[in-house]
Parts: structure tokens; sequence; C-alpha cells
């Protein structure tokens, strides 16, 4: 399984998948020209809601073109290779970069705390919130890798669109956990205070609750385990025909 993780890693050297999870968080470099400390704490619900939703979209996409390119998985016919744990291997390493994304989306936010002195988030917020982004958006890799497998290598990004919207209008709603794409959304309003349209939240507001951070993360997180086990099951049976 070590190996076939380097292997997949490998794919990524010298290629734009790689860059992305370097240059998409440095969108929050904008933010400082506004000197406006609810635009730049906002950019951490647009984060959430848009940025790494997409980035997980388009990097399923491209790793889709990829293995076209090289072949369509034609030489794994011809090789013992267990294709489940390939499958689980290429979860596992995107699901590593996307933290490396959101490790520097914290340390974009530190220099520019460090140069306008004072935000509205403090530090111990910022780091929950962007861990639970992580985390609870861990959900759409298998997601956005069966769509690109299935579909097209475009049908990820595709959906994300329409998960995007669907996002941001269920995570307000009682029924926030249905949605992968809004769970992380509505996780981060009660640290953030902060209500997914990008409102400040008022005081009793129900999105305040935050009873609902373990819940999401354990739906997420068990969400996330099942369905990759469950599309390496659908790829190995796929690609073994």
């Amino acid at each position: 399984m070590i190996n076939m993780i380097q292997a997949e890693n490998l794919k990524y050297k010298n290629t734009f998948s790689k860059k992305l999870f370097y240059i998409a968080p440095m969108y929050i470099l904008i933010q400082i020209l506004s000197f406006d400390d609810y635009v730049f704490t906002n950019s951490i619900n647009w984060w959430s809601l848009c940025f790494m939703p997409f980035i997980i979209a388009i990097l399923c996409s491209l790793s889709s073109l990829r293995e076209k390119k090289s072949g369509n998985y034609r030489t794994l016919k011809s090789k013992d290779i267990n294709l489940k744990k390939m499958w689980i291997s290429k979860v596992l390493v995107m699901s590593f970069y996307t933290f490396l994304a959101s490790l520097t989306f914290i340390l974009y936010f530190l220099i520019f705390k460090l140069v306008r002195g004072s935000l509205l988030v403090i530090l111990n917020q910022l780091f929950l919130a962007v861990f639970i982004i992580w985390l609870t958006t861990l959900i759409l890799i298998p997601i956005c890798l069966f769509l690109s497998e299935s579909f097209g290598s475009f049908a990820s990004v595709i959906v994300t669109c329409v998960g995007f919207i669907g996002g941001a209008l269920v995570a307000p709603k009682s029924f926030w956990y249905l949605c992968p794409w809004s769970i992380n959304v509505r996780l981060i309003s009660p640290i953030l205070k902060i209500h997914p349209n990008g409102e400040l939240l008022k005081s009793g507001s129900s999105l305040l609750n935050p009873s609902v951070i373990p819940i999401g993360i354990i739906i997420a997180v068990v969400g996330f385990i099942i369905l990759a086990i469950l599309t390496s099951l659908w790829f190995a049976k796929k690609e073994a025909r």
C-alpha cells in the first residue's frame, strides 16, 4: 500500500495539480487591499464554501485526464495490481495535498495578520475552522473521483457547481447534513459567527449552536470512509472487465 501511495504521489510531480494547492490559497492576498476586517474574515467562509470544493473537483478532473492520456488503466489488466488499494491510494494522496493547501491558507492568513495587526478572527478560531473545513471536505474526494471516472473528466466540476449553490442554500436548514457540500459550511458558522451567505450572525441565531460540530465531523468522516471503500470496489470491478 505504501508503494502505491508513493507511486500515486509521483504522478503529481511537475504537474499543475501539485501547484494548484499552493496557488489557490493565494487569493487571500487580494483581501489585504480592502483593509476591511469583515471581508478578510469572510474569506475563510469562501474558502469553505467555494475554494476547497473546487480544488477537489479540479484535482479529480485532472487525475482522470492524466490517467486517460497514459492509457486509461489498460496496462493494469496485464499486471497483478490490487485495484481497490490503488483507488484508496488516490484518495489518500489527494487528502494529503488538500491538507497542504489548508496549511498554506493558514500561513497566508498569519502573514497578513502580522501585517494588519488585528483581525476579527483569533488564532484558535482560524486553526479550528480550517481544520474542520479540510476534514469535512474529504468526503467530496471519492464523490468527485467517481464522477470524473464514470461520466467524464469534467463531470466533477459541473456537479460541484451545483453542489456549491446547493451547499449554501442547504447549510442553514435543519437537514444540512444530507448535502456533502453543506456540512463544512454549516460547521464553521458557530466558530466564525458568519452565516453561509457571508453575513455576520446576530445573537440568538440557531446557527451559533456549536452542538452541530461533533455531529457533522462524525457524519463527514464516516461518510468519507464508506464512500472511499464503496468507490474502490466499483473501480476494481470496472477495471477488471
